[in-house]
């Protein structure tokens, strides 16, 4: 029995499907249902139901993921510390981020973490709150950077920040010149929102049922990117963080009352401790961007 086969079998297991379970891992299905089938010969037993689509752990194989779960993440915790060891002359960190903050606030602590610690290979993923924090809590990455609250048991944040959606539109839109807005004005304007599988888009739809007030939504869109050039270009406006659109010259956000806010956080796993190199690069993050409560101002730090 090698380490492969363990990771092997808690990937399928975790996924339910060899093909799902191959994709992940970067082997064929063919491979991977062979390493699985000499697991099985040499424990003696059936692991895994594969009598219907949705591949199921038998009672065997309920009982060896809790033992192959422990013996990999004692495997993970000997690297840690080796990590620690060195330095941070060498090791790995695999981190996850919601799309909106891999284009601004990332790059810069990311570029400096990589000249303090050439040695250390970091990985970034792109992923929405809600998997981030299943990926955490898997221990598939070491920490996220989403926004709160936590959905995902298992999981603890530390909020950095909190920041204001505002309404933003082109130059030329008639609102442009505002210095605020109403909830009740924006609702009169066309609108062009993020999807409601975004949690911003959920508050939006949020704060305009508590106001009794039904938006006039024209468009939807899963790209922050492609509403914004759509906007600059049209009367439609959109609602989103001033942050958004600092790459877009044709866009100006307007302050909407009462305020829409949504909270920056750090996920981590409960009671689990961070590699040494994933502490460092949290406490960058941490240091750069948190704020204290009491000075708390309603647009984000400076990235």
């Amino acid at each position: 029995m090698e380490i492969r086969h363990l990771k092997y079998f808690l990937a399928v297991s975790k996924l339910g499907s060899f093909t799902k379970a191959s994709e992940e891992l970067f082997v064929t299905q063919p491979t991977l249902s062979h390493q699985m089938r000499q697991l099985e010969s040499e424990l003696g037993c059936e692991l895994l139901d594969r009598s219907s689509r949705t591949i199921r752990l038998t009672g065997a194989g309920e009982i060896f993921a809790a033992y192959a779960n422990r013996i990999i993440r004692e495997i993970e915790d000997g690297k840690l510390a080796i990590q620690g060891y060195h330095g941070l002359q060498v090791g790995n960190v695999v981190i996850g981020a919601i799309s909106a903050f891999t284009n601004n606030l990332l790059p810069p602590i990311l570029a400096d973490f990589s000249k303090l610690y050439p040695g250390i290979k970091v990985k970034l993923i792109e992923l929405p709150t809600g998997e981030m924090q299943r990926k955490i809590r898997d221990g598939d990455i070491s920490f996220g950077l989403g926004y709160g609250p936590v959905s995902t048991e298992m999981i603890e944040s530390e909020e950095l920040f909190r920041e204001d959606l505002m309404l933003i539109v082109s130059k030329s839109h008639v609102f442009a010149k505002l210095p605020f807005i109403s909830l009740n004005e924006v609702a009169t304007s066309k609108l062009a929102l993020l999807s409601v599988e975004y949690l911003s888009r959920r508050l939006i739809d949020m704060a305009f049922l508590e106001m009794m007030t039904k938006p006039n939504i024209t468009m939807e869109m899963n790209s922050i990117d492609a509403i914004l050039e759509t906007i600059g270009d049209s009367d439609l406006s959109t609602i989103m963080t001033k942050r958004m659109m600092v790459n877009h010259k044709k866009l100006v956000a307007i302050a909407i009352k009462p305020e829409i806010s949504r909270t920056v956080a750090i996920f981590k796993r409960e009671n689990t401790n961070l590699s040494p190199a994933a502490e460092v690069l949290k406490n960058m993050l941490v240091t750069k961007y948190k704020q204290d409560p009491k000075k708390r101002k309603s647009n984000m730090p400076n990235a």
